[in-house]
């Protein structure tokens, strides 16, 4: 993964072939020995090469300069996928004539690379930031550069923002002392040795000529060093996937004779006995023919009805999904006293990292970022009890799901936990819950906005809360198509308070952590550009309340502020941040 200060050149191959010799290989022995990946002695003495076609001898020292910045940071690359091609070339024989005019030829072989036009060799030196003139520079030398290696081998160099995700196909060059960044990588490892330059080369040293035999036949020209590379070669074929682990099954109960659910009105459901029924893992056995040790098997209660609306399979030990067959399509009913229903699949949780909710990598459901509601009350909540409402809120959404799904299994996008109980660490993409106000003093908007999106099952469970009387009155959730919490724009203004997440500390004559710079970095750490302006934005936010009903720990002492901010381009929202920006807190709105 490329940082922001790392230098990434990529090379294209747009006739699809890359020859080059290596320098300790004669012109004469080609077959199996290309160079690859081209060594950064062999970039940068093109780099230079370039300079002289380009510029008088003010451009080539300047581009020598560039070589050593180089030269003080050894590169990574990313090979595409590339196979040996080997061809016969005529050569006039050794022991004749080598005049052009020689008509006795005899046949050599000559290896190359086939590489796919449309494929990319990337190229990276970690931590390498150049200043605006020394980029400029690089891409001028780059776009100049015709060629890598035999001019055969046509290129495209340009300077790229960013290291793509690395693709199954594809290789990977790393110095041999980096070879632990490779860890975990399938394929065939060897070592190869590349050319590359001292920090100190010279332009004498990028200058000379291989024509002279001596120079040709030294360890290594003046100015370089050899440097031992792990090369990665990528399998010949795609991974086979394995079977996914399946950690949890949903069934939906579908008849009038469904399990009764423990409560007032079936307090011996569930328990064996002449009083009670049969459990229902061993119905469950009878109707899947198979169950594997160590399963719980919940009824989950929707409507309170006193009878389960879901069936929750949870296994302790996850099974591939070739042998969760019959768990996953039962062949009989759910059968027994007082019970006779159906089974159908409503959804998989797959034994994965937890950090998300279960099947949240699938492209072919439908995620939904933000979902809005018209509160509708006689007596609509003051907008300064935003956080009241919001928590009140988010408790009865986890309800809903506990009631649907279990209590250990409601969706960490929703709780902002793990399945375990910790929370997670997903950069504030669980949901939030967010109040406005079109008259500043009553809430008349509520909004459940998740950016990573809920799948079908959080969405339903958002749909399905609700809110209980405020204030002595009803109130009631409508969904509409407003959205005043998007944009785009690029002014957004303080709707709620923002509370600071740490103490403003002086050191020396400096403020360190104020209350403006958390808000920019705030925004920063929200994949947001760094705002222009932030302006202190007057209000009554001392009147909200901002200390959590369930967590006393808010540290009030930090007080709520307001701000106006400028960004440098238009943004999509919502911005919601700082502390209890998850609960309504630091909400900006968008002002044209």
């Amino acid at each position: 993964m490329a940082g922001p200060q790392d230098l990434v050149v990529s090379v294209s191959f747009p006739f699809g072939r890359y020859a080059a010799t290596p320098w300790y290989r004669s012109r004469r022995e080609h077959v199996g020995n290309v160079e690859w990946p081209p060594s950064p002695w062999r970039i940068v003495r093109a780099l230079v090469c370039s300079a002289h076609r380009l510029g008088d001898d003010g451009l080539v020292e300047e581009a020598v300069a560039l070589v050593r910045r180089l030269a003080c940071v050894e590169p990574r690359y990313l090979l595409p996928p590339a196979r040996e091609v080997v061809y016969a070339q005529w050569m006039p024989q050794l022991e004749y004539d080598d005049a052009p005019g020689a008509t006795q030829r005899s046949e050599n072989g000559h290896t190359l690379l086939a590489i796919d036009p449309d494929r990319e060799l990337l190229v990276r030196w970690p931590g390498l930031a150049l200043d605006e003139s020394e980029r400029h520079l690089l891409a001028r030398l780059l776009e100049a550069t015709p060629f890598l290696g035999q001019s055969v081998a046509v290129s495209y160099l340009r300077l790229r923002e960013s290291w793509p995700a690395l693709r199954w196909d594809e290789g990977e060059a790393v110095p041999r002392a980096a070879e632990g960044e490779l860890a975990g990588q399938g394929g065939d490892r060897v070592v190869v040795r590349l050319l590359a330059p001292e920090p100190t080369v010279t332009r004498a040293d990028l200058e000379v000529s291989t024509a002279d035999g001596l120079v040709k036949a030294m360890p290594a020209p003046p100015g370089a060093r050899w440097v031992e590379y792990v090369r990665r070669t990528p399998p010949r074929r795609r991974p086979r996937k394995l079977d996914p682990l399946v950690s949890t099954i949903v069934h939906r109960l579908e008849g009038a004779l469904r399990p009764a659910v423990a409560g007032p009105s079936h307090p011996e459901a569930g328990r064996p006995g002449p009083r009670g029924l049969p459990p229902l893992a061993e119905l469950l056995r009878r109707a899947c023919g198979y169950l594997p040790s160590c399963v719980e098997v919940i009824p989950a209660d929707d409507d309170l009805d006193g009878r389960a609306e879901r069936l929750v399979i949870r296994l302790a030990d996850p099974i591939p999904i070739s042998r969760a067959s019959t768990l996953l399509a039962p062949r009989e009913r759910l059968l027994g006293p007082s019970i006779d229903c159906a089974l159908r699949l409503e959804r998989v949780h797959w034994a994965t990292d937890a950090t998300d909710a279960p099947g949240e990598g699938s492209s072919d459901v439908i995620r939904e970022r933000l979902i809005v509601f018209r509160v509708e009350s006689l007596r609509p909540p003051p907008l300064t009890e935003a956080l009241s409402v919001c928590e009140i809120y988010r408790r009865r959404m986890l309800g809903v799901a506990g009631r649907r799904l279990g209590a250990d299994a409601i969706p960490p996008l929703l709780s902002g936990k793990r399945y375990a109980g910790d929370p997670v660490e997903d950069d504030h993409r669980h949901a939030h819950v967010l109040v406005s106000s079109r008259d500043g003093r009553t809430i008349d908007t509520l909004a459940v906005w998740c950016p990573a999106g809920l799948g079908p099952e959080e969405t339903a469970i958002v749909r399905a809360t609700t809110l209980p009387p405020l204030l002595g009155a009803p109130v009631a959730l409508v969904e509409t198509d407003e959205d005043p919490f998007s944009g785009p724009a690029r002014r957004f203004c303080s709707h709620t308070p923002f509370l600071p997440v740490r103490h403003p500390k002086r050191r020396g004559d400096r403020l360190r952590d104020a209350v403006e710079e958390q808000v920019a970095t705030e925004l920063v750490r929200r994949g947001l550009p760094s705002p222009a302006r932030v302006s202190r934005l007057p209000g009554p936010w001392e009147t909200f309340r901002i200390v959590r009903l369930a967590k006393k720990g808010c540290f009030p002492e930090l007080g709520a502020h307001g701000f106006d901010i400028d960004l440098p381009e238009p943004v999509q929202g919502p911005i919601a941040i700082g502390r209890n920006s998850h609960f309504g807190m630091g909400l900006f709105l968008p002002t044209t």
